[in-house]
């Protein structure tokens, strides 16, 4: 969500929610999180930080990323994956103008909180079904089959939920009537998001289960650089310049401009330019020279990896990691 996108007062009551959130959600991180997994976390936040550079098309003139939730929850439990998207999302705004300074509150209550929860109650719930139809019916699951599937489930209930909390919040902030048709679109434009996130979030996860910390964590340093500098240059540059995400689609039917500076009856009506929107690395370039894409990326990875990793270690416990969600093995 951009600034103007919800009023004032609607901003600084879910700024409230999510501080509220976040620091539930930082007290319960230290039962999962250890020494060891705490450089993991950093790793992982910074891997989701990559994917959400990558725009792909999912429409006609519009193009959407994965959220990264539901790979974050299963792989470090739902409180530390709800940390690690609030300091992706507070990267994005105050380093690369990416989502509103007003409304990262909002943002942060329905990536982080709401997202995250939709997909790991999704992972638990179809979890505990397949055990109990396997031992019900006595089959026999692959191993990596379950694993896929629980995930899959999990990205894609993770995209649904944190679109309906927008909706929530939109209807709160009461900014403008949202049409039903809107509504609609808002929705169908987010089926393939959400397929894409499942797909992604089941490979991610399938190939960490089993890994060595050692093993996992070069990978997703690897993961994360390489998919900022060199998939997220080739993804920008050839499929997505210029194009509205999924929910800035939404948002702009009914404009009489570009995303810009909408005007008219329509949603984003409000929106108004980010206030960092000049500042060096603004709309992921160095500078704002093309083809700096990747390098912004790196520099993003760096700086994420800095901020969570500060983060998680101050909120390490010297202790094995508790309550943590296990998939089928």
């Amino acid at each position: 969500m951009s600034d103007g996108l919800i009023t004032p007062r609607a901003s600084a009551l879910f700024y409230v929610v999510a501080a509220i959130g976040v620091a539930l959600a930082a007290w319960r991180a230290r039962t999962e999180l250890t020494e060891k997994s705490a450089a993991t976390a950093a790793l992982v936040t910074a891997l989701v930080f990559a994917m959400q550079m990558i725009d792909v098309p999912v429409l006609p003139g519009v193009s959407s990323h994965v959220l990264g939730g539901a790979v974050a929850a299963l792989l470090l439990g739902p409180f530390t994956a709800a940390l690690c998207l609030t300091f992706v999302l507070t990267v994005q705004a105050f380093l690369f103008a990416d989502g509103g300074l007003t409304t990262l509150g909002a943002n942060t209550t329905v990536m982080a909180l709401v997202g995250v929860a939709g997909g790991y109650g999704t992972a638990v719930a179809l979890r505990a079904y397949l055990a109990s139809r396997d031992t019900a019916h006595r089959d026999t699951w692959s191993p990596t089959a379950g694993t896929f599937t629980v995930a899959f489930a999990a990205g894609c209930a993770s995209v649904f939920t944190a679109v309906t909390g927008f909706v929530v919040v939109y209807a709160i902030s009461g900014a403008a009537h949202m049409p039903l048709s809107t509504l609609a679109y808002l929705y169908g434009a987010h089926a393939p998001v959400a397929l894409l996130e499942g797909l992604v979030t089941g490979a991610v996860v399938v190939a960490a289960t089993g890994a060595s910390h050692t093993r996992l964590v070069t990978a997703l340093g690897v993961a994360a650089f390489g998919v900022a500098g060199i998939l997220s240059t080739f993804a920008v540059s050839t499929f997505t310049a210029d194009t509205p995400d999924a929910l800035e689609a939404a948002t702009l039917r009914g404009c009489d401009t570009t995303q810009t500076s909408p005007t008219g009856n329509c949603m984003a009506r409000g929106v108004r330019e980010h206030r960092l929107a000049g500042s060096a690395l603004a709309d992921y370039r160095v500078g704002g020279q093309e083809g700096s894409t990747g390098a912004a990326g790196a520099i993003g990875v760096l700086a994420t990896i800095a901020v969570a990793g500060t983060g998680f270690r101050a909120l390490t416990r010297r202790r094995e990691s508790v309550a943590h969600f296990e998939l089928p093995r």
